[in-house]
């Protein structure tokens, strides 16, 4: 039953942003009309907004009125007017506002400019934008574009972060405490219950730092960074590969453990499996989140919400598949815990040289500009 309201959940999300919001217009050609494009949570437009909803009480001014971050159709809809009007790509973002042949990026540039240009105007046609236009732009919060993010780049980066022998090795401690207690079933659904958990808290996760990365205005340099980021971690693993346990380890901190390992050896049901992996989450993320981030970082820079929804939980379900695998396996007797942590230990060098490559790979590729 879980394993179905879970699947049905994420079919009725990816569905829920697939749906259009179409910008609505006007036909009105007796006023000045003044295209301004927006985004909730962006403190550039709220400087802007007050001004705007003062103009809207002149009879001579119609607004039309464009939210991007969340509206898949308006952020299509202002690229292609940053296209019209020629726009430098550096220099779009929001607040934007299109009036006549003039554009006005930035909330000090509108704020200066805007008032004398509507003096100038006695009567502009509500069509789209036009060509050879002028502009002054200023400081902006980020737009980003649409559906630029290769779903390998993503799928490479959820693989990563899933094979981090530290996630293996918790669903091995809490298998293992609770066969020695309790049924195989029982085992089994309460690591489920305890992959369920680690599911929802990535994902939430996931979605709050992404908003947060577009409200405050700093998804842009955010992004920046993410190219250092993937380098830094790849290097990192390739270096366990070679001295496994010499200095800074991508993984839990040992220091870490033996508390880890009495929080899991504790649970002795399916809720209490279920309400240790948020937990848990608390461990991993600090150390084992970078792929994550990496992905989060171009998701806030490149897509709107609704986009990074569906993404987000692909991401997931990649990210939790080696630990519903490892369950599976260990249900139907593919397997046992003792086996899968020798072919952990085994191969835990390996592991890390894997993820060193794809994240050194990605984050040459977000400098070569292809992500």
């Amino acid at each position: 039953m879980m394993k179905k309201q879970l699947i049905f959940g994420l079919l009725l999300l990816f569905l829920i942003s697939l749906i259009p919001v179409t910008a609505q217009e006007t036909n009105e050609t007796d006023k000045i009309c003044i295209y301004f494009f927006y985004g909730i949570g962006c403190p550039h437009c709220a400087r802007v907004e007050p001004y705007i909803d003062e103009l809207e009480k002149n009879t001579n001014v119609h607004i039309h009125r464009y939210e991007i971050y969340q509206n898949r159709s308006n952020l299509l809809l202002l690229l292609q007017y940053f296209e019209n009007y020629n726009v430098p790509e550096n220099q779009r973002g929001v607040p934007a506002v299109f009036v006549g042949d003039t554009y006005y990026v930035g909330d000090k540039p509108i704020l200066d400019n805007l008032p004398a240009k509507i003096k100038e105007l006695e009567e502009v046609l509500c069509v789209a934008g036009k060509i050879n236009a002028t502009g002054v732009s200023g400081n902006t919060a980020p737009l980003g574009t649409l559906a630029t993010i290769p779903l390998l780049t993503v799928i490479g980066a959820a693989l990563v972060d899933s094979i981090n022998p530290c996630a293996i090795a918790v669903l091995l401690i809490l298998l293992a405490g609770l066969m020695a207690i309790g049924s195989k079933k029982k085992a089994i659904k309460a690591g489920l219950a305890f992959t369920l958990s680690i599911y929802i808290v990535y994902f939430l996760f996931g979605l709050g730092l992404f908003s947060a990365l577009q409200i405050t205005g700093i998804a842009y340099y955010f992004y920046k960074v993410i190219g250092f980021l993937a380098i830094f971690i790849g290097l990192a693993n390739i270096k366990d590969y070679f001295w496994y346990g010499k200095g800074f380890l991508m993984e839990i901190p040992r220091t870490w453990r033996p508390t880890l390992k009495k929080l899991l050896k504790s649970v002795t049901s399916v809720w209490g499996a279920f309400l240790i992996g948020f937990v848990v989450c608390l461990f991993e993320l600090p150390c084992t989140g970078g792929p994550y981030l990496f992905v989060l970082g171009l998701l806030a820079q490149k897509t709107t919400q609704l986009q990074a929804i569906p993404i987000l939980l692909l991401y997931n379900v990649f990210f939790i598949l080696p630990l519903i695998i490892i369950n599976l396996s260990v249900y139907y007797g593919l397997t046992s815990i003792e086996k899968t942590e020798e072919w952990k230990e085994k191969n835990i060098k390996k592991l890390h040289l894997f993820a060193g490559i794809v994240m050194l790979t990605l984050g040459v590729l977000v400098f070569s500009g292809l992500v």
